[in-house]
């Protein structure tokens, strides 16, 4: 039992290790979404995790057998991750890397503030892994910096990378095969090295030398870490557009009928409008009851002119949704500054201004729904503003207002697509919230 369990420092330690491999694991996948009874799974999970780290024999410490075993230990933690979350096995994988990049950055840190400033101790000792030493820290001192490096480079990791790991997250199909292979080829690398660098460290306890190897090690984990990572937040943004794309095509085709709609509809109510008239002449009707029929159908006639004829079929269409929903929206818009955009764009991005604005109001009080639109030319600037109330509370993150419909994911195109098309015609666009007032200011530099 005792050459399968020798009582050293590694025993202890693989229970510490294993809690820190969880807790980083867990900064990156503690937004994703959880399967069924997540609290008892995550509970079964993490005594799976320790359990199997605690019955891991450790007949030898060479560096060879210590990567199979911090190897195994990490494939523990994936297996149980697919238990645990209700997420793509790629996604996963990517997740799981980055946690034990984050234990093994952590470590790395600790090593060379160690070697650097506590190696009298630290080579007495033997460190973490001595045969000869069941302590796991030597002093007060050498505690304190293992914990300090690790709950410092745990909340920087966090900060810069977790943090950015979206709710409902999931690994896009296309390019994923080279992201994931340049992950396992870091989880390997990251266990090589610590392995390789502990037992030797142990073995010859030169301890500057080992220090200058940690902090290349530390430096070479946060470039590897930085790649993967922009290389799926790339593979997200580009999957992001294709979305946005794809409802532009689609708003692009409702525009074409939405068009055909409405001028169908202007002749007929203006003949209709004649025709009742001239009936009522004929058939002796009095003018009360033909100027009450005459109302009836304005609604139908209640288009906004402007000189762009995009703006005026995206603001018919709304202003009769906002009448019959008692919203009050009103417009000062001047068409023909807008023409350096095409009619699908312009489609586009008014449509979606207003479509958030009516998603803002339309459940408010009747007098607080309240939509204003202004569209002006002053020397060769367009600038375009919407103001609306809301209610409730709204953060902004990265520019664009957080969606308040719980899914972040699937959530917040119309207002991304807003700036693609404020973008793409060298605009500017802000968003200031004053006292449940939205409003949106686009500007644009026409020739």
């Amino acid at each position: 039992m005792s050459t399968l369990y020798p009582i050293t420092g590694l025993f202890f330690y693989r229970l510490i290790f294993m809690g820190w491999l969880l807790f980083g694991e867990a900064l990156f996948t503690f937004r994703l979404e959880k399967k069924s009874h997540f609290p008892i799974r995550a509970l079964l999970a993490i005594l799976i995790c320790l359990l199997f780290a605690f019955v891991f024999p450790i007949p030898t410490n060479n560096p060879f057998y210590s990567m199979a075993m911090f190897l195994a230990m990490f494939g523990c933690t994936y297996a149980c991750s697919l238990f645990v979350f209700n997420s793509d096995w790629k996604m996963l994988f990517f997740t799981m890397v980055c946690g034990y990049t984050t234990e093994h950055i952590a470590y790395e840190t600790y090593t060379a503030v160690t070697n650097f400033f506590f190696y009298d101790m630290y080579s007495s000792s033997g460190g973490l892994y001595s045969n000869d030493s069941i302590e796991l820290f030597n002093g007060p001192f050498d505690m304190a910096s293992y914990f300090v490096s690790f709950i410092l480079i745990y909340y920087l990791i966090f900060v810069l990378f977790a943090n950015r790991v979206k709710k409902g997250e999931t690994y896009a199909e296309e390019n994923s095969t080279h992201i994931l292979i340049s992950g396992a080829v870091f989880i390997f690398m990251d266990i090589v090295i610590n392995s390789l660098v502990t037992y030797y460290g142990n073995t010859h306890y030169e301890n500057i030398y080992m220090g200058f190897v940690a902090v290349v090690n530390v430096f070479a984990c946060l470039v590897g870490l930085l790649f993967i990572f922009e290389m799926f937040y790339r593979n997200h943004l580009k999957r992001e557009n294709e979305i946005i794309k794809e409802l532009r095509r689609e708003e692009s085709a409702q525009y074409k009928m939405s068009k055909k709609t409405i001028d169908l509809i202007n002749i007929k109510v203006h003949d209709f409008r004649h025709q009742i008239r001239k009936i009522g002449r004929a058939e002796n009707i009095n003018g009360e009851t033909i100027e009450n029929i005459s109302n009836l159908i304005h609604i139908y006639d209640s288009n906004i002119k402007t000189s762009n004829s995009a703006l005026n079929v995206i603001l018919s269409e709304k202003s009769l949704f906002c009448s019959e929903n008692g919203i009050k929206f009103s417009v000062i818009a001047d068409g023909e500054v807008i023409n350096f955009m095409s009619e699908e764009d312009t489609y586009s991005l008014f449509g979606n201004i207003i479509d958030n604005a009516i998603e803002a109001v339309k459940d408010l009080p009747e007098d607080q729904r309240m939509i204003r639109l202004k569209i002006t030319k002053t020397g060769n600037m367009v600038s375009v503003s919407e103001k609306n109330s809301y209610a409730g509370k709204l953060e902004l993150a990265d520019g664009l207002p957080k969606t308040t419909k719980g899914d972040e994911t699937h959530h917040g195109y119309g207002m991304k697509s807003i700036r693609m098309i404020t973008s793409k015609y060298n605009g500017t666009m802000e968003i200031n919230l004053d006292d449940n007032l939205f409003n949106i200011s686009l500007l644009f530099i026409v020739k």
